[in-house]
């Protein structure tokens, strides 16, 4: 079979003569070959010619774009206009590119959205968060389009082909990187119908700018950019409200111009899997990062979709090629069971993959033809009993319920009765608890963690100067926070400093892009007994060790304990690191 017809009888869940392998890989095929991000960025062509070469000597099946120039990907507004950091010019030479995410349009933007739509809207408010004209934008996308397009067809001469014709953010993700994760938060529960008005005015556009270029391009597969609707962060009525209605819309006008949907799910997806079996059978590609469980996928999806995935960046970064073959086994075995996945890494490949182990993970997936009969291994039945927390009184109670408007108000009213502000905030502090608990046993989802966390940091703005000086008789010590040299992110990082303040410590939030020196510098200065370390890219792992290094240097690993958190995070990264301890959910951290 050539490698497109193994692709096309996998999506329709038809028998191949083995799995599709390819893993998604852009930014690390210049380092594989000397070449710097900069330069990759300065010269398309260089990077160009470094995907075809890692293509040509690792021999996977696909490509998956020709080319990272930017604006990265070709289209007219077919994802939110945020801006790149980009190596060379605010980044490192050799630092891995990274958004930018910042407000592009204000909550009183909504109504003029509904009213105009997606692509109205943008072509008159652009010019007001950018230095270019509508012009120039129109200018930069009609040569970024026939670059993509000149590049893809170098891309198959030289025997590559490209599999993604489009990116294009699903509805909600556009709209929650315009407004920043937070703001959107607060938007999805202070102003809903704005939001969902706003929305229904915005699909037809995003849908048809997608088709335009598939169509424009050839390549008839759209890559559906997936995440902050997922189970992770908001409970299914918000789901069923805010994304799977619009999912459904892209996915059926996709088909209906014979694109195949390929719905790349970020973060944890587990409790939205079953809405999946509503699509079309045989039609669309579930493509999992390494969050979302993929082997409980294959169990609700066999049969009705293909799956791709999962080689974890964790594992090709820090794994040996031993242990990636026995993982893509495992994913041959089970996943591939009965047809219908492909075997490619979770997410894009890692920028610092090591070649050993992506040859071990394509070699794998060309020659092991699977072992019918293998034992399964069973999975861990991890379950979280939620505490139940009695709250001592109306403010905690209130922010427990996330009666958020009402937290505030309350607050106000405690300090104007003259009550101590200790007390009140160890009030605060059991609603914290009990939205914690919530959120550990499911039943809250990110987004209240993150709103009743916004609350809290409220709150102790408020009783800030009444708790001067008083901290240390309730505090449990000094703890420092950060996201380490290379890596701009924050979200994640600012949620647990909250939980972290809310549960007694006083935290030194150092920020983002933190030098490892200037992290142990705070300890050094703060005595604190804790480092917590967050990250959302893989080049975070080797600022992280050299913070453990450095501790150990300079005496101080034996009284500090530290702990990592982060999307790519694993144990496998924790003893990497040389942490003490390692979580992805910021109630455990």
């Amino acid at each position: 079979m050539t490698p497109e017809d193994r692709n096309l009888a996998s999506i329709a869940l038809e028998p191949v003569d083995r799995n599709p392998v390819f893993p998604i890989l852009v930014t690390s095929a210049p380092r594989l070959y000397g070449v710097t991000q900069a330069e990759a960025w300065a010269d398309h062509n260089a990077a160009r010619d470094c995907l075809i070469r890692a293509f040509k000597d690792f021999g996977y099946d696909y490509g998956s774009k020709p080319n990272f120039y930017y604006p990265m990907l070709p289209g007219r507004h077919c994802s939110a206009p945020v801006r790149n950091l980009i190596p060379g010019k605010q980044l490192g030479e050799d630092d891995l590119y990274q958004i930018d995410e910042r407000v592009l349009f204000d909550r009183e933007h909504y109504d003029q959205i509904a009213a105009v739509g997606w692509n109205a809207f943008w072509d008159e408010h652009y010019p007001r968060i950018s230095r270019k004209t509508v012009e120039q934008f129109s200018m930069m996308q009609r040569i970024s389009n026939q670059l993509f397009n000149e590049d893809m067809e170098i891309c198959r001469r030289e025997g590559m082909p490209i599999f993604m014709g489009v990116a294009v953010d699903s509805v909600l993700m556009a709209f929650s990187l315009c407004r920043t994760l937070p703001e959107f938060n607060k938007d999805l529960y202070q102003v809903p119908d704005k939001v969902e008005a706003a929305m229904k005015a915005c699909v037809d556009d995003l849908i048809a700018n997608a088709i335009e270029v598939c169509k424009s391009n050839g390549n008839m597969l759209a890559f559906i950019v997936l995440e902050r609707g997922s189970g992770f962060y908001y409970r299914l009525p918000v789901f069923e409200r805010f994304e799977w209605p619009f999912l459904q819309r892209y996915v059926d006008a996709f088909i209906s111009e014979g694109i195949i949907p390929w719905m790349h799910f970020d973060t944890d997806w587990s409790i939205n899997l079953p809405f999946l079996k509503k699509l079309p059978k045989g039609k669309c590609v579930c493509d999992l990062d390494g969050t979302t469980d993929i082997f409980k996928a294959k169990e609700v999806l066999k049969g009705h979709m293909c799956i791709s995935g999962d080689v974890p960046a964790s594992l090709l970064t820090l794994g040996t090629p031993d242990e990636v073959a026995e993982y893509c086994k495992r994913l041959i075995d089970e996943v591939g069971d009965g047809g219908g996945f492909m075997l490619t890494t979770g997410c894009e490949c890692p920028i610092d993959v090591k070649a050993e182990n992506l040859r071990a993970m394509v070699e794998t997936g060309k020659t092991y033809v699977g072992r019918k009969g293998r034992v399964k291994p069973k999975a861990e039945a991890v379950r979280r009993e939620a505490r139940e927390v009695v709250t001592r009184g109306e403010i905690g109670k209130a922010l427990g319920d996330l009666r958020l408007d009402e937290v505030m108000t309350l607050v106000e009213e405690a300090v104007e009765q003259g009550r101590d502000a200790l007390e009140i905030l160890d009030e605060c502090r059991s609603g914290m608890d009990k939205v914690g608990e919530l959120f550990s046993s499911g039943e809250y989802f990110l987004a209240e963690l993150m709103m009743s966390a916004d609350i809290f940091k409220k709150v102790v703005g408020l009783l800030e100067s009444r708790l001067t000086g008083s901290r240390g008789e309730y505090g449990l010590g000094d703890l420092v926070i950060a996201t380490p040299k290379g890596d701009v992110h924050d979200i994640g990082k600012n949620i647990v400093s909250t939980l972290l303040s809310a549960g007694g410590f006083t935290v030194h939030d150092l920020g983002v892009d933190v030098p490892p020196e200037r992290i142990v510098d705070e300890v050094v200065r703060t005595g604190a007994q804790v480092v917590a370390l967050s990250a959302l890219i893989t080049p975070t792992f080797d600022s992280m060790k050299k913070v453990v290094d450095l501790l150990e240097e300079r005496g101080l690993r034996s009284r500090c304990f530290v702990i990592i958190g982060g999307g790519p995070t694993s144990p496998t990264v924790r003893d990497y690191v040389g942490a003490d301890a390692w979580t992805l959910d910021p109630k455990d951290g």
